[in-house]
């Protein structure tokens, strides 16, 4: 199983070959264009192009993640943790639970 720091370091490998940019906002935008492949895959209920444009989406997670010199691993268990604690109380809302 591949982990998301060994993702980071993959897409990193593979943008330096084929040349891609390697600005931030670059990333973003184009992982802003295939969010909206994505959903239009949901809209037709395209399962198997849903599941390409997700993966898409995750490349340019990874790659920003790996520019900004974050662990994805390190930073994906911290933030679990964190939405572990929040617990739904309506409609979109949401409280963070106190164990105490």
């Amino acid at each position: 199983m591949t982990t998301i720091k060994e993702a980071q370091q993959a897409v990193r490998d593979l943008e330096r070959e084929k040349g891609f940019s390697n600005a931030i906002s670059d990333k973003i935008l184009w992982m802003g264009e295939e969010y909206g492949e994505l959903c239009h895959a949901y809209k037709h209920n395209d399962r198997e192009k849903m599941a390409e444009e997700a993966v898409d989406v995750f490349f340019f997670v990874a790659s920003i993640l790996e520019k900004l010199n974050v662990d994805g691993d390190k930073i994906f268990e911290e933030k679990l943790r964190r939405n572990r604690s929040r617990v739904a109380i309506s409609k979109g809302q949401e409280q963070h639970f106190d164990p105490q």
